[in-house]
């Protein structure tokens, strides 16, 4: 197939608009390359709700029935229902999500796990099947057809979350719920339920032009219905999804919105009921990503726990929790939750019924309320496009160098190699890291290279807005300009 847009196909997924970077055609080459690469037998695909996902989903399921695979359709479905189905025992060789999860609605996708949830990369992986896909000359179907349904999993996935974290008490709360127009009310109502809970419920028709708004909540534009319809009324909390039900945001009933740091303490805190004792003998960890506020990072110091610092990024945080058997669970700013008994993988559904749990005992207000601070953040994380990955990096690297000139006596450097951070950095190192985290007494930064494309992130924190404005500029300036002579 000619003009394949190898850009994609990123470093742990393929996303792109449809139809001009990716269509049916390109998914039923995919399905045909798919099992060459990673020799499957049985693969079961979900789609979510987006207007071309029915027909990406039929043409990438011919393709892989054409290639001698057996396939488990799964239909509409959030992204956890294929992890929860490809990490069963006895389960298929390869789970196949079709979804763009927060993006526009122009854009899909295809997530794609092997047994056990472990992420598929690029190297080794999605590029081969791209190089398959290039030289392949097969006859195209005249039509295609979806798989028969195989899997309809989400009352046993409801189960098993609720066994696994235990039922909250949710008698006399009451919560609104925004399912942002994607798949997230397909667990939401077995939830509620099984729980009997009073809840409010906000665009829940699947659809992918997404009428309602947009489907990222980490967005305040696309959270505005749902604080307006906490305040009217009159709730304990509301909860948004993104489009493939895989992200959840909290919103309290004073209208704050539950960021991710703020979520991460709240879950680690749970655990930590439990086994702080172990968790200062350093039996029980938590992970947190490098750009956790560090008011998070605070809190559990004063505890006598000090958090694992991990590297941004999906397959890099399950991968480190597979490795480190004591790492119960982690969370990112960016609002995923990994959870060791959820196959290490992310789940919004068990997120959810942690922040029941906390509700019902009044704690999650009470925790946000107790972070040491105030800790301000841009309204926005600042990036910068470059021409290529490499660029991005040096230029990261560079913006490193020079702030730690300005400003020479940092706390800590953190830095990323080889999908690890090692802690209290020395600044020679910087030169061969792939992303950087700098704290100082009252404020710090952290900036890396997407793993995904060619732009660099600026993450950073004051203790004064005034600070956070200065030092937001200087860095956002540094990025700008050419390099120091």
């Amino acid at each position: 197939m000619a003009g394949i847009d190898r850009s994609v196909f990123k470093s742990y997924d393929i996303r792109g608009t449809y139809p001009d970077q990716l269509e049916d055609q390109f998914a039923y080459l995919l399905g045909r390359a798919l099992p060459g690469i990673l020799p499957a037998e049985r693969v079961a695909v979900g789609h979510d709700a987006r207007l071309s996902s029915p027909s990406l989903y039929a043409a990438f399921a011919t393709g892989l029935a054409h290639a001698g695979v057996q396939v488990a359709g799964m239909g509409l479905c959030p992204t956890e229902l294929v992890y929860y189905v490809a990490c069963s025992e006895g389960g298929p060789d390869l789970g196949v999500m079709i979804t763009a999860s927060h993006n526009p609605p122009e854009y899909n996708g295809f997530k794609v796990v092997t047994a056990g949830g472990g992420p598929v990369p690029a190297a080794g992986g999605l590029d081969e099947a791209a190089a398959w896909m290039e030289a392949m000359s097969v006859s195209m179907p005249a039509a295609f057809a979806p798989p028969a349904q195989a899997f309809s999993v989400e009352d046993a996935y409801v189960d098993f979350a609720l066994d696994l974290v235990g039922r909250p008490d949710v008698g006399g709360l009451r919560i609104v719920v925004d399912a942002g127009n994607g798949v997230a009310g397909l667990l939401w109502d077995r939830l509620s339920d099984r729980l009997g809970m009073d809840s409010v419920r906000l665009y829940f028709e699947p659809d992918g032009s997404f009428p309602g708004h947009l489907p990222d909540p980490s967005r305040l534009e696309n959270l505005r219905a749902l604080i307006e319809a906490v305040a009217q009324e009159k709730a304990d909390a509301g909860f948004c999804y993104d489009g493939d039900a895989d992200r959840v945001v909290a919103v309290l009933r004073d209208g704050h919105v539950v960021d991710g740091s703020e979520t991460t303490a709240c879950i680690a805190e749970r655990f930590l009921s439990r086994h702080l004792s172990r968790a200062r003998a350093g039996e029980v960890t938590f992970g947190v990503g490098q750009t956790i506020s560090r008011k998070v990072l605070d809190y559990f110091r004063a505890r006598g726990v000090e958090p694992v610092m991990l590297p941004v990024g999906h397959a890099k945080i399950k991968r480190l929790m597979r490795e480190q058997p004591r790492m119960v669970f982690a969370g990112e700013d960016v609002g995923h939750y990994y959870y060791r008994d959820f196959f290490c993988c992310d789940s919004s559904l068990i997120t959810t019924l942690h922040l029941l749990h906390a509700l019902s005992e009044g704690k999650l207000e009470q925790l946000v309320r107790s972070l040491p601070g105030p800790w301000h953040k841009p309204a926005g994380e600042p990036r910068f496009g470059f021409p290529d990955k490499r660029d991005a990096l040096l230029t990261c690297r560079r913006v490193a160098e020079e702030a730690l000139r300005a400003y020479p006596e940092p706390v800590e450097i953190s830095c990323e190699s080889d999908g690890r951070v090692s802690r209290r950095c020395g600044r020679g190192q910087i030169a061969d890291a792939d992303g950087f985290r700098v704290d100082y007494a009252d404020w710090w930064f952290c900036v890396r290279p997407s793993g995904t494309e060619p732009v660099a992130r600026l993450a950073l924190e004051a203790r004064e807005p005034d600070l956070l404005a200065e030092r937001t500029e200087l860095l956002s300036g540094l990025f700008r300009s050419p390099a120091s002579s």
